[in-house]
């Protein structure tokens, strides 16, 4: 993360992630992201469907390069790891704890140096 002193990033607006795809969040699940302005931080929001695995996947898709990013999550995500291929982050959370259909659990991201 970020120092305290350190200024606020700030990305162009159009290098501002979407999903791209997600698996294993049940039928009827999904997910969403929202970045503030491109401001270098947002959430992605995901739902959970009937019978989510508990090993799960959600890929952001950048216009350009993306930057270095910080992941982080509720501790019911288990395990978050990320790779990075192209303009592709894959971001992997494994040992998921069980939600409820309809369950909306975030993930906080922010780009981990200022861009």
């Amino acid at each position: 993360m970020r120092s305290a002193y350190e200024p606020i990033p700030w990305l162009a607006a159009d290098n501002t992630p979407r999903i791209k795809s997600t698996t294993g969040l049940g039928t009827g699940g999904g997910a969403g992201v929202s970045t503030q302005d491109s401001s270098g931080f947002g959430e992605i929001d995901v739902k959970f469907g009937v019978n989510h695995s508990a090993n799960v996947t959600v890929v952001l898709n950048f216009p350009s390069t993306p930057p270095t990013l910080f992941i982080s999550g509720e501790q019911c995500f288990g395990t978050v790891t990320q790779a990075t291929v192209s303009n592709d982050v894959t971001i992997t959370c494994t040992g998921i704890l069980p939600g409820a259909p309809g369950e909306l659990r975030r993930l906080h991201y922010e780009w981990a140096t200022s861009q």
